[in-house]
């Protein structure tokens, strides 16, 4: 039961970690294995066995959900990207109730008032600069040649990504969105893996070189950052939470406002159209379907809180 249960919150953690705005990080404090997986990963010498256990059905839930949600989302960001964003906007928002558990009997002072505030402004600023930095990089022509530096530079690029595996409510996939490698990763893995399944091998090295890198990059990324957030959370518990919760409601904002969002929105307005975008909905029909997928979202998720709610107060009364 407990591998299963780790399962499903890692394809959790994995849905999360691949849209810009969501972190993977946050959804394992919403399943309550955040913590949990910082210990496994930073115990992994001294309790081997036990940390295997932890992280194997995690690591096998996040690769089940990433292989489909590439393609998926590629393709929901080109066509149906606001009603997309709705939804995880409608499930973070739904599972607030749940993370504030952590900190519900601390009344906030000065210091995490201002940690809070920092942590908001720091992930709303990434959605900003998203906007801005994202129409100036544009590196499908070293993905196209893949030079052999630039499989060096997917390197630190991975770890950059694997902050969303470790920082509640920053996204990853934000961060690679602002330095314009998120829909190059994205686009390029699609095609370069549609075209093996058509019997063309020809870009297959390319793939494999550059998944190796960016994965090489997570790993030490984890390892790196999940020993910072061990150490804030034992020296500062609420403090560390308070910056957590910063961070997601700042998260909620970028989703609605970052490079590909913001596009989508010149598409809906005809100020200027996109190649890679076709809205499938004229915009009123959108966001009255998005609101609806966001309120669905946001019980449905809220109703998981209320569950686990009770769950733990069982489970303390049997104790």
């Amino acid at each position: 039961m407990a591998f299963l249960k780790r399962m499903f919150a890692g394809m959790a953690i994995g849905v999360g970690a691949a849209i810009p705005g969501v972190s993977g990080a946050a959804i394992a404090v919403i399943f309550h294995v955040y913590e949990e997986i910082i210990k496994a990963v930073n115990t992994i010498r001294k309790n081997f066995g036990h940390s295997i256990k932890v992280l194997i059905p995690v690591l096998l839930g996040v690769i089940i959900a990433v292989i489909p949600c590439i393609y998926i989302f590629s393709l929901a960001f080109e066509y149906l990207m606001f009603v997309l964003l709705c939804l995880f906007a409608g499930f973070l928002l739904g599972s607030l109730p749940g993370i504030k558990d952590e900190v519900k009997d601390v009344k906030p002072n000065r210091k995490q008032k201002i940690i809070f505030v920092i942590c908001l402004v720091f992930v709303i600023i990434l959605g900003v600069l998203s906007v801005f930095l994202g129409r100036i990089i544009d590196l499908n022509s070293l993905f196209i040649t893949m030079p052999w530096w630039f499989y060096l530079i997917i390197i630190p690029v991975g770890v950059l990504a694997a902050v969303a595996l470790t920082v509640p409510g920053l996204s990853g996939s934000l961060i690679l969105l602002v330095i314009g490698f998120y829909r190059p990763l994205v686009d390029f893995t699609k095609l370069w893996g549609g075209e093996i399944f058509k019997g063309n091998m020809a870009n297959t090295p390319k793939l494999l070189l550059m998944l190796a890198c960016f994965a090489l990059g997570c790993v030490i990324g984890v390892v790196i950052v999940s020993k910072v957030m061990s150490f804030l959370i034992k020296k500062d518990h609420d403090s560390t939470y308070f910056g957590i919760l910063g961070f997601i409601v700042g998260s909620l904002f970028v989703l609605f406002f970052n490079y590909e969002i913001y596009n989508y929105y010149l598409n809906w307005a005809g100020v200027a159209v996109s190649a890679n975008i076709h809205p499938i909905l004229k915009m009123p029909i959108e966001i009255v379907v998005g609101i609806v997928v966001l309120a669905a979202a946001a019980f449905g998720s809220y109703q998981l809180v209320r569950y686990q709610r009770k769950y733990k107060a069982s489970k303390e009364v049997q104790e």
